[in-house]
């Protein structure tokens, strides 16, 4: 009986532990420096595409095939797996 007790003293001091504490919510942010945040968002996405660009540019291009070209590539890789064309 002592034991469930002890436990139950544990368990209850680890719940209050865990409680939360109110905390005031930030304060709103006048609209200048709204904007400036949001310039800055702005700015590091179009750093993120630039970078992106360089990176994966020339592979995008070689991968800029028509509708044929593609057909083609998937037919060939299907008979080389084995597997029949979509036509059935």
């Amino acid at each position: 009986m002592h034991r469930s007790a002890l436990l139950a003293v544990l368990l209850l001091a680890g719940c209050a532990a865990e409680l939360p504490t109110r905390q005031d919510p930030p304060a709103a942010a006048s609209p200048a420096e709204r904007q400036r945040q949001l310039d800055g968002f702005w700015d590091r996405q179009r750093e993120k595409e630039a970078a992106d660009r360089f990176w994966n540019g020339p592979r995008e291009a070689r991968r800029n095939l028509t509708r044929d070209q593609i057909e083609r590539w998937e037919y060939q890789r299907w008979r080389r797996q084995g597997w029949r064309s979509y036509p059935y």
